[in-house]
């Protein structure tokens, strides 16, 4: 980055960290209007001396959705994408310190929402603010849009028809979407795109009531019953086997593929609950795994009920919630109905099948200039990135596509492996948040360089 932006962020580095200290500490759990409040003002009071036009767009029931717009002397649009709300804390009893404390300890902000989402609120704030102060009163060269979501947490219910309302003051070239994670050797993730999911309750209801032990050997058990469906749509390797699950599904480009092979297994973050014993799925090589971590979707089992009120009796009823991740181009209509089918043809046509919250993926490529510019910043500010050519997670990038044009990408934030983003003690280091900015702010720069 330029010497006079490092030195403004080093300059300013007190006060940014009291200003993310200051978000965190503001109860902002998805759904709590109150503090949904206090944080959108919270924000408005430093996105007005930065922007434009500053404006909010209600989401009823969630609160509003915040709009920022900086002109630019160029064409170029450039969409931040953030959110404000957060997870509940869950079990206080869980927390070294209350969860809306942000206590500073360790050189480390332990707070809910530390990393999720409130560093990526402010860390692209102040990093526009120290770009700007490089401008000499000077309009950017492309103009910045700032969008934050007041529930993201729970799916960004209103966000669609919001930004499909305001698409012609809101429409972007690209979007820089809610961070992603630096590995725990600090070196920074950038995902492009994201995955989705369709989320499915399988239901069976055999017996009126509960039955005595006894009559095992002559009735039908629905938890059984449904764990042989369950078993049934996937192979021992853990891959999806219902046909026509995969119609449809975007291909891996060369380049693709050839980044995936480049991508570490996250072997110490799934490796900790127990020694001696492998996590992954067995006979498959490291590289086929890295392409399955990338590029295959999967299911997951999230709960599973069995409705016997103790041991000693044949359950009446059962049910289990299924979670498939999806790869761009899967549409989950088309999966729900592959499922249906898959039961019914299999002998488990007794089940009832409802589908619950689904998120469309998307696709971002990777040989744009905002690509490339992107990479670029995050090895001038935290080293060699490692590139995921589609973000292992989901989320609702594909909203800001369809409804602005804007294919999004995720860069390294605060976040490293051990944060417990949604857990107890969620925390990111104070270093790792100035980097945040810094990286940022050398994306501004970047952009600027190659005449987005």
């Amino acid at each position: 980055m330029s010497a006079a932006t490092d030195a403004f962020v080093a300059q300013q580095a007190d006060r940014f960290v009291e200003e993310w200290r200051a978000i965190c500490r503001i109860p902002s759990v998805s759904g709590s209007l109150d503090a949904i409040e206090q944080a959108a003002q919270w924000i408005e009071a430093r996105l007005e001396p930065l922007f434009d036009e500053v404006r909010r767009i209600e989401i009823p029931g969630h609160g509003p959705l915040l709009a920022a717009t900086l002109n630019g002397s160029g064409d170029g649009r450039l969409l931040l994408y953030t959110h404000y709300d957060v997870q509940p804390p869950g079990d206080p009893g869980q927390w070294t310190t209350p969860a809306f404390a942000a206590e500073l300890r360790d050189g480390k902000m332990w707070a809910r929402g530390a990393c999720d989402d409130k560093a990526d609120v402010v860390a692209r704030l102040h990093a526009l603010e120290a770009w700007v102060a490089t401008l000499d009163g000077a309009p950017p060269p492309y103009t910045v849009i700032y969008i934050s979501d007041p529930a993201e947490e729970i799916g960004s219910p209103g966000l669609a028809e919001a930004l499909a309302a305001n698409a012609a003051s809101l429409h972007a070239d690209a979007c820089l979407w809610e961070s992603f994670l630096r590995d725990g050797d600090g070196r920074p993730g950038i995902g492009f795109g994201c995955r989705g999911n369709l989320e499915v309750r399988l239901d069976l209801r055999l017996l009126r009531s509960d039955q005595h032990t006894a009559f095992a050997s002559v009735v039908r058990s629905a938890p059984l019953e449904l764990m042989r469906a369950v078993s049934s749509l996937t192979d021992g390797r853990g891959s999806v086997t219902i046909d026509g699950f995969l119609d449809g599904a975007l291909a891996p480009t060369p380049e693709q593929v050839e980044t995936a092979a480049r991508i570490p297994l996250p072997v110490d973050a799934v490796t900790r609950a127990g020694e001696g014993v492998s996590p992954f799925w067995p006979g498959a090589s490291e590289q086929e795994l890295r392409q399955r971590l990338i590029f295959a979707p999967s299911l997951s089992v999230s709960q599973f009920i069995v409705g016997a009120d103790g041991v000693g009796s044949v359950p009446a009823e059962a049910s289990v919630t299924l979670r498939f991740s999806l790869v761009p181009d899967q549409d989950p209509a088309h999966v729900l109905a592959t499922i249906e089918r898959h039961l019914a043809a299999h002998g488990f046509g007794d089940i009832q099948v409802t589908a619950g919250r689904a998120i469309l993926p998307a696709a971002s490529p990777l040989d744009t200039p905002f690509a490339r510019a992107t990479i670029d910043a995050a090895r001038d500010t935290m080293g060699e990135p490692v590139v995921y050519p589609v973000l292992i997670g989901a989320g609702p990038g594909r909203i800001v596509l369809d409804a602005l044009g804007a294919p999004v990408v995720s860069p390294a934030g605060t976040l490293r492996p051990d944060g417990n983003m949604h857990g107890p003690d969620e925390h990111g280091a104070v270093a790792d948040y100035l980097d945040h900015v810094r990286f940022t702010a050398r994306l501004f720069e970047r952009l600027a360089e190659n005449g987005f």
